[in-house]
């Protein structure tokens, strides 16, 4: 299945569980392989870009951190990461991604809130703005 997919430009198959459930999603392949082979590079040179306006922002966010006088910790660099990469995150799933309890998660959240970081709108509906 994955060399037929690849064969015809589509993208991978997509894994997610959800306790003990395996979901399986399947791309449909609609276009023709020339066009998608454009579009995988488009899609590249966009998660490059990605990468590095990432990258960047998070460094004059630990610049910012050192003149403040300041080290970032690990967890802190990795929520940080999360939370540029997108916005929408929230604390369950930084949980994931940081490998740190939810009390942690608040606890480095509250460190950094309205130093680099704030929350725009509600809990449910919000997202994080990252002050630079």
């Amino acid at each position: 299945m994955y060399r037929e997919l690849e064969v015809n430009g589509a993208a991978p198959l997509s894994f997610h569980t959800d306790d003990f459930i395996l979901k399986v999603s399947v791309p449909k392949v609609t276009e023709k392989v020339t066009e998608n082979k454009d579009r995988v590079t488009e899609n590249k040179d966009r998660v490059t870009e990605n990468k590095d306006r990432v990258t960047e922002k998070l460094q004059k966010i630990v610049e910012k951190s050192q003149e403040l006088g300041e080290e970032l910790t690990d967890n802190r660099i990795k929520i940080l990461r999360a939370i540029i990469e997108n916005p929408y995150i929230t604390k369950s799933e930084l949980i994931k991604i940081v490998g740190i309890s939810y009390t942690s998660i608040s606890r480095n959240i509250e460190a950094m809130r309205n130093k680099y970081l704030r929350r725009v709108g509600a809990d449910k509906g919000g997202f994080w703005e990252i002050i630079e």
